[in-house]
């Protein structure tokens, strides 16, 4: 099965190709980014391509759309020159019918417009929180990681509580301890972003395997225990203990590393040993009995 590839396909705009060259079964051909192609089957052939595109919307422009529309709701609730009037008469001097006529009153204009958008870029740029929209929508497109035995014997993916019929109680149970060692899964799984007033951890460790098949996938934390994220964040790919998480109770330390690991979030450096439960109900009701 063949196909005819063309790179950089023959447009009066675009000029004749760079490459025109014919693919067998198995072959794989590499172009970089921004290259215009097109593939056709052989007269006397049928085939099937599988064209796979990476690094998509990832630029300086997707940038500035997060950006600059977040600046302007900044400027414009912080800054009374946003707010201030156009002038009565600017469509008098102003859009394409004037865009040739010179005049003191256009220049002016010219001049007041360039010098606001000079005071956005210079003092109303939430950079960080739209570099962290673009690593929410990377946490939403991203499949989750593929995890090793070990990975999966250290967390949540290799254990978890089950109930046990047979003996009637609860198994699986572990528990993290401060000197629990621990790190993310991978440090590309999970975003720390503060939206809407709140602090949100967002992660693709439940994304499906379809194409947006499930909506983002996210844990509210308080802010207490952000600070506990970004140390983990900052030390990956090494242990940490659980007590060194900078929060302010052990009880708080433990809590944010439990929350991370029940997500399936953090890895520990050992297993964790399994807490037998046991089922209450069935000792109450022994009790009864006896009573």
């Amino acid at each position: 099965m063949s196909a005819q590839a063309n790179l950089g396909r023959h447009f009066p705009l675009i000029g004749p190709p760079v490459l025109d060259v014919t693919l067998e079964a198995g072959d794989l051909l590499y172009f970089p980014r921004g290259i215009i192609h097109q593939a056709n089957s052989l007269e006397d052939a049928h085939s099937l391509h599988i064209t796979v595109s990476c690094y998509q919307r990832n630029t300086w422009g997707d940038l500035l759309h997060k950006l600059v529309p977040r600046a302007l709701d900044i400027a414009i609730e912080e800054d009374v020159m946003f707010r201030q009037g156009l002038p009565v008469d600017y469509l008098n001097y102003m859009g394409l019918a004037n865009s040739d006529v010179d005049s003191q009153q256009r220049t002016v204009f010219l001049g007041r417009t360039m010098a606001l958008m000079r005071r956005l870029m210079e003092q109303y740029l939430p950079t960080d929180a739209a570099c962290d929209q673009l690593g929410k929508q990377f946490m939403h497109d991203s499949l989750p990681p593929f995890l090793t035995e070990g990975e999966k014997s250290c967390s949540i993916h290799g254990h978890g509580e089950r109930w046990d019929p047979a003996g009637n109680a609860v198994r699986d149970h572990t528990e993290m301890e401060p000197d629990t060692m621990v790190k993310l899964i991978r440090k590309g799984c999970l975003r720390l972003i503060t939206e809407d007033d709140v602090v949100r951890v967002y992660h693709n460790i439940e994304n499906a395997r379809v194409y947006h098949g499930r909506e983002p996938q996210y844990i509210e934390i308080s802010a207490e225990l952000a600070p506990a994220v970004e140390l983990l964040l900052h030390s990956y790919p090494e242990y940490v203990a659980v007590d060194s998480l900078p929060a302010e109770t052990v009880e708080e330390r433990l809590e944010i590393a439990t929350i991370l690991y029940d997500k399936g979030l953090l890895v520990t450096g050992e297993p964790l040993q399994n807490v037998h439960v046991d089922d209450t109900s069935s000792d109450e009701g022994e009790e009864e009995g006896d009573s």
